[in-house]
């Protein structure tokens, strides 16, 4: 999946290398050099998982319904790119072929799906985080009309030369690394290696969730950032770049399988039992806005979502969470206060 490398410049001291995939480029910061192998901090070995930890539960997919009068419609989506999946499967792969309607499904980031559904450009936008969260003034946001259609969580992953030597972060070695103050893993405890950071743009949702969960308010190194938002530009930088880390949709690391290292956050895993007892916070509930409420044939592709069909088969099988199997306190913990209820649709069947 990963094109060429295509640039490597040094800017302040540090280098910029730049990857290709499709039309997306990634600007990682901090590039990795050769060194020890030595990991001297016992708890970046304290906790291991694998991306068959986080591989999905089935592989089954859903049929959609036959339901009247949608044949011709168009249906267009964009946003989050952690939940893009999702969509894509149950839209142009199961709704489309059952009821004749022309679905156009895109990332770009939570952020500019929030904007292309209150201008009117996209019927549903996508986003990993509540609309209220991007908004730049108060209200800007207000006419949108949350639909809630699945729980993502997220996990940090290294290049592959650091399994086995970097299984394990605590939060705060993770600030410092984001916030440039440790910039070679051994500084850590970890191998003679640079740090090469692969990030995301401010208008991605993940960043957001990062940011507010895992760095705690922190503020990252500016620069250090995808050009496009897009989640599998940055598995496959991660990929690509030696002692390199990133973040990324536990769907994705299952994708990439052996190809990066899955990393815990101080001591617990990217799994439904660690997020349900409230150890591991970096996930976020996954929302399709609308605005005013849904109507015609996006209304039926929500239904469709939100349906047994879909719920029990396409989202378990992309490695998303079932609202309905997260814990109360963990939903509650990552519900901002005075938050608008979602609004409730009868599932399609």
């Amino acid at each position: 999946m990963l094109g060429r490398l295509h640039a490597i410049r040094s800017i302040a001291g540090r280098t910029i290398i730049g990857v290709a995939l499709a039309s997306s480029f990634v600007i990682a910061g901090c590039a990795s050099s050769g060194g020890g192998s030595t990991t001297t901090n016992a708890d970046l070995t304290a906790c291991t998982v694998s991306s068959s930890d986080l591989a999905p539960s089935t592989t089954s997919t859903g049929t959609a319904p036959k339901v009247s009068g949608l044949s011709g419609q168009k249906i267009t989506v964009d946003g989050s790119s952690a939940l893009q999946p999702l969509f894509l499967q149950a839209a142009t792969k199961e709704f489309d072929p059952a009821e004749g309607t022309q679905s156009t499904v895109n990332a770009g980031g939570s952020g500019q799906g929030l904007k292309d559904v209150q201008a009117g450009a996209v019927q549903i936008g996508m986003s990993d985080v509540f609309a209220s969260q991007k908004e730049t003034t108060p209200g800007q946001y207000a006419d949108l009309v949350d639909h809630q259609v699945a729980a993502v969580v997220f996990t940090l992953i290294t290049n592959n030369d650091l399994a086995g030597k970097v299984n394990n972060l605590s939060t705060q070695e993770i600030q410092d690394i984001y916030t440039g103050k440790d910039t070679n893993w051994s500084q850590i405890g970890g191998p003679n290696e640079n740090i090469t950071v692969i990030n995301r743009p401010t208008t991605s949702g993940t960043r957001s969730t990062f940011d507010k969960y895992v760095l705690k308010g922190q503020k990252e190194i500016p620069g250090d950032t995808l050009t496009q938002d897009n989640t599998g530009a940055v598995a496959a930088a991660v990929k690509a770049t030696a002692g390199s880390i990133g973040y990324v949709s536990i769907g994705f690391a299952a994708q990439y399988g052996n190809d990066v290292h899955p990393v815990c956050i101080d001591k617990a895993k990217a799994v439904a039992a660690d997020v349900n007892s409230g150890n591991y916070n970096f996930w976020g509930i996954e929302h399709a806005y609308t605005k005013g409420p849904a109507t015609g044939a996006a209304k039926a592709l929500l239904q469709y979502i939100i349906s047994p069909a879909v719920q029990n088969n396409d989202l378990l099988a992309l490695s998303y969470l079932q609202l309905s199997t997260v814990s109360a306190s963990a939903i509650t913990a990552h519900t901002p206060s005075g938050a608008p209820a979602p609004e409730q649709l009868t599932p399609l069947s």
